[in-house]
């Protein structure tokens, strides 16, 4: 279902080391949340998945990747009209204050949101006048959030830009050297140099590489063209093996897409639906912990 430059610069990196203090000073102010009152107050799913329930306006769905802040105070998530094109994309919050989950309120127009490590940069997506992805970045102003700002403009295309703890950034773009029409790519800076690195085959297809979510000590990926949810692990030599398939009891959609995984690895969080028409696409999430340590294994059945 779900089918279809790079200028990071001195800015975003001076951003995503100077919000650093500002976060940690944030998150000892706050008392913390009732653990019952994570996720919304609701019920972790185990191996089967669950849907996550998320307001949207009627005639709307939810998909595409959600964010989840750090102290698990605010959920961030997209509402749309339809594919394809994308309409109707607009980014929500949830936030828990004052002992309850309030919302949702409009946040910005686009969506599949991301937040940086620190929580306190927001990346999120929009399309151009010729429906190419554009990357977009925010950066937390007290409770709110500062106006989207573009990055990554010598690119082609920028889907789903993500960062993590080794200060690497990946991205779904067009790369000269890469095995399909959009890779899986590493970024790499030199000076005012920026170029994306296909992390090739068997990680890329000859397709669209789209949709995709990398751990944040890049111990693997999830990915979405097997033909739907599956996993790679990265080899010592920085390679990645051959992404094995989640199986039906995840992949039970038509298609499925926007995955992200809580900074545990506890749990799944992907879109996906049963009708052509998206009319029961839903956010459903599923305890995967185990599965990412049993698939490291060529030789572990997938159910």
């Amino acid at each position: 279902m779900r089918n279809s430059n790079l200028l990071i610069g001195t800015g975003l990196k001076s951003i995503l080391i100077l919000i650093v203090f500002s976060f940690l000073v944030t998150n000892c102010s706050n008392p913390s949340m009732p653990t019952e009152s994570y996720y919304m107050g609701q019920t972790p799913p185990g191996n089967t998945p669950k849907i996550f329930p998320l307001s949207v306006k009627q005639g709307f769905f939810a998909a595409e990747r959600i964010a989840i802040s750090n102290d698990g105070r605010n959920i961030y998530y997209t509402e749309i009209k339809g594919y394809y094109p994308i309409r109707g994309e607009n980014i929500k919050r949830y936030t828990f204050a004052e002992g309850k989950w309030n919302g949702p309120f409009d946040l910005f127009v686009g969506y599949a949101p991301a937040l940086s490590l620190t929580g306190d940069t927001m990346y999120l997506e929009r399309k151009d006048a010729e429906n190419k992805s554009m990357t977009f970045i925010s950066v937390k102003n007290g409770p709110g959030w500062g106006n989207p700002k573009r990055i990554l403009t010598q690119l082609d295309t920028t889907h789903y830009f993500q960062s993590t703890r080794n200060g690497n950034y990946y991205i779904s773009s067009k790369s000269g050297n890469g095995a399909g029409l959009s890779d899986w790519c590493r970024v790499k800076i030199t000076g005012s140099d920026t170029t994306a690195l296909s992390l090739g085959r068997p990680l890329n297809t000859g397709g669209e590489n789209l949709d995709f979510f990398v751990s944040r000590d890049e111990s693997f990926m999830i990915v979405t063209n097997r033909p739907q949810l599956a996993i790679s692990y990265r080899n010592i030599d920085g390679t990645w093996t051959n992404p094995r398939n989640f199986g039906p009891k995840i992949n039970f959609g038509l298609g499925s897409w926007g995955p992200w995984v809580t900074p545990d690895n506890k749990y799944l969080f992907y879109s996906t639906g049963t009708k052509p028409d998206y009319s029961d696409v839903y956010v459903y999430w599923v305890r995967i912990d185990g599965m990412i340590d049993s698939l490291r294994n060529p030789s572990t059945p997938i159910r």
